[in-house]
C-alpha cells in the first residue's frame, strides 16, 4: 500500500496551464440548468468527513520529504528538487452550448523550469506549437541580482478566427492571424522570504520586436478590411513578487503572489480594417497602444480555524488600456488553472472558453475555500465576480458595455496513478450568454474541465 502511495505522490507536477487552439468537436448534450451544479456542491461537501488524518497534522509541502499514515500504512514522499522540472499537461474544455465552433476545445502543454539559483540563471517555457513562451535570464556575475533577458512569445494558427457577441460567432469578422515576439533586455531579481527556489522579487524591462501578419478567410465578409502585415515594437515593464507556500500537490498554501504587466506597442505601418458589423476601428490612435495590468494572490487559513486542511485562497485582477483594438485588447480567460509563479498572473474566468472575451478593462475577484480531505486529495469551491467590457446587440447594432459575470463553481485535485495529477471542475457563469439550440441567447452557461498533468 505505502508503495502505491507513494507512487501516486512523490513526484507531482508544477501546473501551468497555457493555451492550446486546436480543432473543432461536435456538438454534445444539453445539461438540466441546475441539475450539475447540485451534483457537484454535493459531491464536494460529501468529501470533507474522507480525512483519514488528525485534524492538526500539517499539509506536505512542495518539494520537502513529508511522513504520514493512511488507512494504517506508514506513508514515505522523499524530498523533490522544484529547481528542474519538466512537465506535461492535457485537458479538455467543454462549454455546453457554448460560442459555436468552440464548444469543447482540447488543449495541452509542455512546461520546462530550470532555476541555478547560484548563478541567478533560469529558463522558463511553455510549448504547444500554436503558443510557445519562453524566458532565459542570465545573471550578470560582477552585478549580483542582475540580469540579461531574452524572451520569445508566438500565436500562429493558419486558420481563421471569429469574434463572439452574446455566444453568436460574427463569421464576418473571421480572419487568419498570427504573430511572433522576441524579446530582450534587464532584470533583477531579490530572493525574498519564505526562500523556496521560486520565492523572489522579480521585475523586468525588456524591447520586443516582432511581427503580425494577417489573411481574410472565405468567411470573411468584403466590408471587412483585412489588416496589412506589420512590424510591432513593444516596450514591456513586468514585476513579479512571488512568497507563496505551495503544498504537494503546488496549490498555494500559505502567502501571496502579487505583481503587473505594462505594455507600450506601436506598429510601423497600420491602415483601415475592419468594419461591419462592428464599429470601423480608428486605425490612427490604435497604431500606438499601452496598456496596463496587475493581480494579487493570498492564500491563508480560516480565521478561528487552526489547521492547515482549511485554505482560503483570495484573487483580484485587473487591466485597463489605451487605444487598445482586437489584436492588442486583453483576451479572458488566459488559462482555466494553474498555480505556477507566473501562470498566476493570468485572470481567470468561470464558464468562458479561451480567449472568448476581448476587453480593453476588466476587474475580475475570486474567493475559494479548499479542504484536504488526504494529503493528495483537495475538493474546493469558488466563487467568482467580474466586471467584464464585451460586445453586445442593441438597437444601435454592436456596442462595448461593461457587465457583470458573477460565477460559482468547485471541483477537486488529486493525485493520480503514474506519478500524475488530475484536476476537475464545473462551474456556472450567471452573466454569460448561451444559445440553446437555436432560440435567442439566453444568460447562464455551464463550464467544465479536466486536467491531467504529468512530470517527465
Amino acid at each position: 500500500m505505502s508503495r502505491v502511495w507513494q507512487d501516486l505522490s512523490a513526484r507531482l507536477v508544477r501546473l501551468r496551464c497555457s493555451y492550446s487552439y486546436p480543432t473543432i468537436a461536435g456538438c454534445l448534450t444539453m445539461w438540466e440548468k441546475d441539475r450539475p451544479l447540485v451534483i457537484l456542491l454535493f459531491f464536494v461537501i460529501g468529501l470533507f468527513p474522507m480525512s483519514a488524518f488528525a485534524e492538526g497534522e500539517k499539509t506536505a509541502e512542495a518539494g520537502k520529504e513529508f511522513h504520514t499514515t493512511l488507512f494504517g500504512e506508514k506513508i514515505h514522499v522523499p524530498a523533490r528538487d522544484r529547481r528542474s522540472v519538466t512537465a506535461a499537461n492535457f485537458g479538455l474544455h467543454w462549454i455546453p452550448n457554448g460560442p459555436s465552433e468552440m464548444e469543447t476545445l482540447p488543449f495541452g502543454a509542455l512546461y520546462v523550469w530550470r532555476n541555478w539559483n547560484e548563478d541567478n540563471r533560469q529558463f522558463r517555457g511553455t510549448f504547444s506549437g500554436v503558443v510557445n513562451d519562453i524566458d532565459y535570464t542570465i545573471g550578470l556575475r560582477t552585478y549580483p541580482n542582475w540580469s540579461l533577458l531574452f524572451t520569445l512569445d508566438n500565436f500562429i494558427l493558419p486558420r481563421g478566427r471569429s469574434e463572439y457577441v452574446e455566444g453568436q460567432r460574427i463569421s464576418e469578422s473571421e480572419l487568419e492571424w498570427s504573430y511572433v515576439f522576441a524579446g530582450f533586455g534587464v532584470g533583477y531579481r531579490l530572493p525574498m522570504t519564505p526562500f523556496e527556489q521560486d520565492s523572489a522579487i522579480n521585475v523586468s524591462l525588456t524591447y520586443e520586436p516582432g511581427y503580425r501578419w494577417f489573411r481574410g478567410t472565405n468567411d470573411t465578409s468584403p466590408r471587412y478590411g483585412v489588416p496589412k502585415d506589420t512590424y510591432e515594437g513593444r516596450i514591456h515593464g513586468k514585476i513579479r513578487w512571488d512568497a507563496m507556500v505551495r503544498n504537494l500537490m503546488e496549490l498555494p498554501h500559505r502567502g501571496f503572489s502579487v505583481g503587473g504587466d505594462v505594455i507600450h506597442g506601436h506598429r510601423a505601418q497600420w491602415d483601415a480594417w475592419g468594419g461591419a458589423p462592428f464599429d470601423t476601428p480608428d486605425f490612427k490612435k490604435e497604431q500606438t497602444y499601452i496598456s496596463a495590468s496587475a493581480y494579487a494572490v493570498f492564500a491563508g487559513g480560516l480565521p478561528a480555524i487552526e489547521s492547515d486542511k482549511h485554505r482560503l485562497i483570495t484573487a483580484v485582477h485587473g487591466g485597463i488600456g489605451k487605444d487598445l483594438d482586437r489584436f492588442s485588447a486583453f483576451r479572458l480567460p488566459g488559462r482555466p488553472t494553474g498555480f505556477e509563479w507566473e501562470a498566476l498572473s493570468l485572470p481567470t474566468m468561470p464558464g468562458v472558453q479561451f480567449n472568448e472575451l476581448f476587453p480593453r478593462r476588466y476587474a475580475i475577484a475570486s474567493i475559494t475555500y479548499r479542504y484536504e480531505a488526504l494529503f493528495f486529495l483537495y475538493p474546493y469551491v469558488t466563487a467568482t465576480y467580474g466586471l467584464v467590457e464585451r460586445p453586445r446587440f442593441t438597437t444601435e447594432g454592436i456596442r462595448n458595455t461593461t457587465d457583470s459575470l458573477p460565477a460559482l463553481g468547485g471541483g477537486l485535485v488529486t493525485g493520480a496513478p503514474w506519478k500524475s495529477q488530475i484536476e476537475l471542475n464545473y462551474s456556472y457563469n450567471f452573466g454569460m450568454f448561451r444559445d440553446p439550440g437555436g432560440a435567442p441567447p439566453t444568460k447562464g452557461g455551464h463550464g467544465v474541465f479536466i486536467l491531467w498533468s504529468k512530470e517527465l
